[in-house]
């Protein structure tokens, strides 16, 4: 397979391995995807966006799309959270391909990528409270990043807090977790 590579202003030559998985193009997120990615929000989560965090966030640091025969079907992007950590701050995948791998595709390319450029982890947050958000889909979500390596720090009746370390480090008693982060 063919590396595609990505340039944001602190990614130099991301590379990223294209999905093959029929018609299904995993590809670098760029500024220009904002309209498509604000699209898929209001469609499937039924809330505005603000077009310009968007546009900074697929500016600033590595992030990835799907696509299908040219429409935008998925996009995972991040933020700094701090000098060392990324929030991982929005990730949506269209119902029609859901299921077939993409999402874990997007996150095992980004994170790797993340580390590269020096963070040493992640921060997720899953909200059922959220416009257009629902049991169903939430309790998948929290499923997802579970099987992904990260953890819950902390709870609400509404959000999860996840978090996930870059780190080589051994697993370490859950009891002492907290200390970690």
């Amino acid at each position: 397979m063919r590396a595609i590579g990505c340039v944001t202003r602190q990614s130099v030559g991301m590379a990223i391995t294209p999905m093959t998985h029929g018609d299904l193009n995993l590809r670098c997120g760029v500024a220009t995807d904002g309209p498509g990615i604000i699209a898929l929000i209001a469609r499937e989560n039924h809330r505005p966006t603000d077009p310009e965090r968007v546009r900074r966030r697929l500016e600033q640091l590595p992030s990835a799309v799907v696509e299908r025969n040219g429409e935008l079907m998925g996009f995972i992007y991040a933020r700094r959270f701090s000098p060392d950590m990324v929030e991982l701050s929005n990730m949506l995948i269209d119902p029609q391909i859901r299921r077939r791998g993409v999402g874990g595709r997007m996150v095992g390319m980004l994170e790797p990528e993340l580390a590269r450029l020096g963070y040493r982890g992640a921060v997720f947050v899953n909200c059922r409270l959220h416009i257009g958000a629902t049991d169903q889909r939430s309790a998948a979500a929290r499923a997802f990043w579970l099987r992904r390596g990260y953890r819950i720090v902390f709870a609400t009746h509404g959000s999860v807090v996840f978090v996930k370390s870059f780190d080589r480090l051994p697993e370490v008693d859950p009891g002492l977790a907290a200390d970690r982060f």
